[in-house]
């Protein structure tokens, strides 16, 4: 391992997170956000409508300044599913998590002008996979900026319990949990702003929020959940889903 990767290992096992700068082309970048807006507009044939997620208060038209969320991109698409195998985030996965790697999600926040905040969570709150150390590649697609909606994270915090999300958080009329704020030291987060084309990677137990878009222009980025080949599938009652391998092995009795 080289030093630079020694360096990343460390500061992720200290910080829960790391920031890598203009891992993507402008050739890449303009890839996804054209493929982005075709889904978004209902162009790409095939995608599952029910992978769409409106914005609250939307009238449920199609379209980039309407929807709030676009989930199982990699999943339904094979242009993201090339981005996702992307050698060189896969370089920093291997370094963070280890060589055997498989694709537990993704999706793609779209924040478009009045987007709404996402409260304080954890992720491993919504995967039913252990150990709890799944790896999130968010790669900036615009600039990423405290005033356009920024994450803020907690250093440090992933090293702690997994809380339950108990205190009620309403986006527009739907009812959704977040972590209770008398769990949360505020006097220690920090925003991470990227300039497009940069990816952070966060720890699936690290707390984290991004804050509302208060500017007029979207702020897009795509969120790629990876896992260890080693994981283990932990819901009581719904089916395994099947998790492609992106690098390394399988392993038996493992997702």
């Amino acid at each position: 391992m080289s030093s630079d990767s020694e360096s990343l290992r460390d500061q992720y096992q200290r910080d829960g997170y790391i920031v890598v700068e203009d891992m993507f082309t402008a050739s890449e970048l303009g890839e996804l956000r054209d493929r982005i807006a075709a889904i978004a507009e209902g162009r790409v044939a095939g995608f599952p409508a029910k992978d769409i997620e409106f914005e609250p208060g939307s009238d449920g038209s199609r379209g980039p300044l309407s929807i709030r969320k676009i989930n199982r991109c990699a999943e339904n698409d094979s242009i993201f599913m090339t981005h996702a195998g992307n050698p060189r985030v896969l370089d920093i996965v291997e370094t963070l998590i280890g060589p055997d790697i498989k694709l537990f999600a993704s999706q793609c926040f779209m924040k478009p002008p009045g987007g709404v905040e996402k409260p304080y969570h954890q992720d491993s709150a919504y995967f039913t996979i252990e150990p709890l150390s799944l790896v999130t590649c968010w790669i900036a697609l615009d600039d990423v900026t405290i005033e356009n909606g920024c994450m803020w994270v907690i250093p440090g915090s992933h090293r702690g319990e997994l809380f339950d999300h108990s205190q009620e958080w309403d986006v527009g009329g739907r009812k959704d949990m977040q972590v209770p704020d008398k769990h949360l030291e505020l006097s220690r987060e920090k925003p991470i702003k990227l300039r497009s084309g940069s990816c952070s990677f966060h720890h699936s137990v690290l707390l984290h929020r991004s804050g509302p878009n208060q500017t007029n222009t979207s702020r897009r980025g795509l969120a790629i959940h990876y896992m260890s080949s080693r994981s283990r599938w932990t819901h009581p009652s719904l089916p395994q889903p099947e998790y492609p391998l992106l690098r390394g092995r399988e392993y038996a009795d493992c997702v």
